[in-house]
C-alpha cells in the first residue's frame, strides 16, 4: 500500500480519467478481491465509476488539481473473514460518503490481514469538494471503530502514534 500510495504516476496531482482509472483498477485488482467478488459499487457501478466521479469533478466550481481519495481499512488479523470485512466495508463507505460521492469499495485478501480500500472523487454529486483534514479522518476512524465494534470485532482504544513527518517534509523530499 505504502508503495502504492507513493508510487509517482498515481500520485500525480492530474485532473484526468486515467488516474481515476489507475486508482479504481489497483482498488478492484481481480488477485486481490477473489475476482471482483469483493467489489462493490456505491452510487455508481465498478464498470461507470470513473465516468462517475468525473462527472462529479466537472460539477464542481472549484479548481484543484486533486482527483480522488485513497481511504483504507484494516482488520486484526484473522478476527474477520472476506464476507464481514467486505459488509462492514461497505457500511462504512454508505455512512461516510455514500450520500454524496460515488465510491468503490474494495475488500482485498491478498496479505495476511484482510482490508478494505476505498476510491471517491474529490467532488461530489454536489460539485462541493472533499475536505480531507483532521476533523474528517477522525470522523473516518470513529464510524469504522463503531461499526467494527457493532460486529464484535476489535478497537485500538489508545492508539499510538509514531513518529511522523509534516506533511511539509515529504513534499520537500
Amino acid at each position: 500500500l505504502i508503495a502504492y500510495v507513493c508510487n509517482p504516476s498515481k500520485t500525480a496531482e492530474q485532473a484526468d480519467e486515467e488516474t481515476l482509472k489507475a486508482l479504481i483498477e489497483y482498488g478492484a485488482d481481480p488477485s486481490k478481491t477473489e475476482q471482483r467478488l469483493f467489489v462493490s459499487g456505491i452510487g455508481c457501478e465498478l464498470e461507470d465509476a470513473v465516468e462517475e466521479m468525473t462527472r462529479c469533478l466537472k460539477k464542481s466550481s472549484k479548481d484543484s488539481k486533486r482527483v480522488a481519495y485513497h481511504a483504507y481499512q484494516s482488520f486484526k488479523r484473522g478476527e474477520v473473514d472476506a464476507v464481514v470485512a467486505h459488509k462492514i466495508g461497505v457500511q462504512l463507505a454508505n455512512e461516510l460518503w455514500g450520500n454524496n460521492f460515488p465510491v468503490i469499495v474494495a475488500t482485498h485478501l491478498n496479505t495476511s490481514t484482510v482490508h478494505n480500500h476505498f476510491a471517491f472523487p474529490a467532488a461530489g454529486n454536489d460539485g462541493k469538494r472533499y475536505d480531507m483534514c483532521n476533523a474528517t479522518y477522525r470522523r473516518i476512524r470513529e464510524v469504522s471503530d463503531r461499526i467494527c465494534a457493532e460486529h464484535g470485532l476489535s478497537v485500538i482504544k489508545n492508539p499510538q502514534r509514531g513518529r511522523t513527518r509534516h506533511i511539509g517534509e515529504i513534499k520537500a523530499e
